[in-house]
């Protein structure tokens, strides 16, 4: 099952972008891409007994999603190539995800 729970415990652990290393990694070792994907997306609901809500996209079921610009079926890394995330509602394409990196790294370089 791809995913932490380590959060600021771990420096070394990046939300998102470890995610992206995670099952690229999975894929190096042997998992195929539909199952790097699957052990990313899947798994925890499944896990927690939460298929019914989370793990799929369907009517009132609860999803984010990335929208890439390559298939990563074909090459995991293009997970790394987003074009657009709809999350709670809200979709943030290439300029609004890249402001919200550039407004990140300003904030961790010059804390308030």
């Amino acid at each position: 099952m791809a995913g932490t729970d380590a959060g600021f415990l771990n420096s070394f652990d990046y939300p998102g972008i470890a995610l992206h290393d995670e099952i690229a990694l999975y894929v190096k070792y042997g998992l195929t891409p539909a199952q790097a994907l699957q052990s990313a997306v899947l798994a925890g609901p499944r896990l927690l007994g939460k298929s019914d809500r989370y793990g799929s996209i369907s009517k009132n079921k609860v999803a984010d999603l990335l929208v890439l610009n390559a298939n990563p079926l074909k090459n995991i890394q293009a997970t790394r190539d987003i074009y657009l995330v709809l999350s709670r509602g809200k979709t943030y394409d290439q300029a609004s995800l890249k402001k919200m990196l550039n407004d990140t790294k300003n904030w961790v370089a010059n804390p308030h």
